[in-house]
């Protein structure tokens, strides 16, 4: 029989397979460079690889065991965007693109004490505004932060949503920054997707069609999120 925390672990697997199950033309964003406690890897990060837009780009990492907090880090100082704590993972992935709408969601499922990432956020900035990439405290320049929601699930759980809405970049190298704390026996995962579409053209109808799209985007990031909730609770049933 297998372990409760593999139980978990394989729930988790399932949640992440039915959030990735987009269309075919999605691809894995790069995660380009990581910072844990024990350091940097690799160090320095890598230059920003060019993704096409329109484009869709999932990404996600697991952790086997929990982390400790990576000394002085306090980023999300910045009001309601985040936790005024330490974490005990940041996560980078560059890229770089022709002007375009970014929007992202990403998610966490957590079983206190058994498979768990507290305090998940995101947000992007300028790579070019910020040398080397990986910044442990306020990006310099403009800065696109993520909303955080959370729900209850059967058995415990909690579903922790992480949103940055449709925001348009001009051309060139951003990061999109994943960070957390994973506190769970065996260790956390999140996953989650980057959609880029063109800018719309600055005319009555291509603003209203966009609209439009924006519109459609938004209810399909709500029905994705549903319906991983929805994975969840099946997977999580109690074991006998």
């Amino acid at each position: 029989m297998k372990s409760r925390s593999a139980a978990y672990l394989a729930s988790i697997l399932a949640v992440a397979a039915l959030a990735l199950s987009g269309p075919v033309s999605a691809v894995t964003l790069t995660l380009s460079c990581e910072l844990l406690a024990s350091g940097q890897s690799p160090n320095p990060c890598p230059a920003a690889p060019s993704y096409a837009v329109p484009g869709e780009y999932s990404f996600v990492n697991s952790f086997a065991a929990p982390q400790s907090a990576i000394p002085g880090t306090n980023m999300y100082n910045e009001g309601s965007y985040g936790y005024p704590a330490s974490v005990t993972f940041i996560d980078d992935y560059f890229f770089q693109i022709a002007p375009a709408q970014a929007d992202v969601v990403s998610s966490t499922i957590s079983e206190s004490g058994t498979f768990s990432i507290a305090g998940l956020f995101a947000r992007i900035y300028s790579l070019s505004s910020n040398v080397g990439g990986l910044v442990t405290g306020t990006p310099a320049g403009a800065v696109f932060y993520a909303t955080v929601t959370q729900s209850a699930l059967p058995g415990g759980a909690t579903a922790t949503f992480v949103d940055i809405s449709p925001t348009t970049l001009a051309a060139g190298s951003y990061v999109l920054e994943i960070a957390g704390t994973v506190n769970g026996s065996s260790g956390g995962m999140y996953e989650g997707q980057l959609d880029l579409t063109a800018v719309p053209l600055p005319s009555a109808l291509p603003l209203l069609l966009s609209g439009l799209a924006c519109g459609g985007g938004l209810l399909a990031r709500r029905r994705w999120l549903q319906a991983k909730a929805a994975a969840w609770a099946g997977q999580s049933a109690p074991e006998t």
